[in-house]
């Protein structure tokens, strides 16, 4: 089975052909043959304003916004000039607050697919190490409650192509008793009438919950209303490209899924499983 890897970050390296060279070369080894390049949009110093805030989101990113994505951009469009099979994609936070600049800010560059994703909660970076504390003080089911809202929200927005790891909310083993089933089924709703896709994400088995996003019970629901999928490991290091591929693709078919996505300048196209 020949795959393509969508959800890949730089930012342990720099922007040059050699770096990007080898995530292609890793992915090869576990037949990933297009390699999707998607660096975290708050890294550049001219998305700083898309997470503005008084608290600690807006700190976090003022320190984190260190690079050009006009570098970025170059470096890849010029892989691309070379033969070499790579695309341009970006993954952006989602910030309800900002989504109207959020969506301008994407419509400026000429990305082959955008990632939309939520790892923050007002000022709670709930998926970062740095707030693993302040769980402990949640309500575990009214912050997932708010999180699938704002997710929801997401992908209402128009903005995305892909959204990621659907339920990276339970990074850290963070999970609630309770039934979400209708919260699952509002989320798989929305994919469909925004005909959006779903990442198939195997970053999960490399964290703390060391499961695959999303849960089967989320799956259910993204089968049940023919969302299309994509496989991604979200790799930031290239030993990591195209990690666990096969996991994935059994659990895909397992649902009934034939088909994975891929893009080129926006635009969705389907290859077979």
């Amino acid at each position: 089975m020949k795959f393509r890897d969508y959800h890949v970050h730089l930012e342990q390296g720099p922007y040059t052909i050699e770096w990007m060279k080898r995530f292609l070369e890793e992915g090869a080894k576990k037949e990933v043959i297009e390699v999707g390049f998607s660096e975290h949009c708050y890294r550049f110093s001219q998305a700083k304003h898309l997470w503005k805030s008084n608290g600690s989101r807006g700190k976090w990113h003022d320190k984190m916004a260190t690079e050009d994505i006009e570098k970025y951009i170059k470096a890849v469009e010029e892989a691309k000039r070379q033969g070499l099979p790579v695309k341009l994609g970006v993954e952006v936070d989602y910030i309800p607050e900002w989504e109207e600049e959020i969506k301008y800010f994407v419509s400026m560059y000429p990305f082959d697919y955008v990632i939309g994703a939520v790892h923050w909660l007002g000022d709670f970076g709930f998926d970062n190490p740095d707030y693993l504390c302040e769980w402990s003080s949640r309500d575990v089911y009214e912050t997932y409650r708010e999180y699938f809202e704002v997710l929801t929200d997401a992908v209402k927005s128009g903005i995305f192509d892909i959204i990621a790891h659907i339920d990276v909310i339970k990074v850290f083993g963070y999970k609630t008793e309770k039934d979400l089933s209708q919260v699952y089924r509002k989320v798989a709703e929305a994919m469909y009438k925004a005909n959006i896709c779903a990442e198939i994400s195997t970053a999960g088995l490399r964290k703390p919950v060391g499961e695959i996003y999303p849960s089967q019970d989320i799956m259910i629901h993204l089968r049940e209303y023919g969302i299309p999928v994509i496989i991604n490991s979200d790799a930031h290091r290239p030993e990591d490209v195209g990690r666990d591929f096969d996991k994935a693709l059994e659990y895909v078919k397992c649902f009934g899924f034939r088909n994975l996505c891929y893009f080129e300048k926006r635009k969705r196209f389907y290859y077979k499983i």
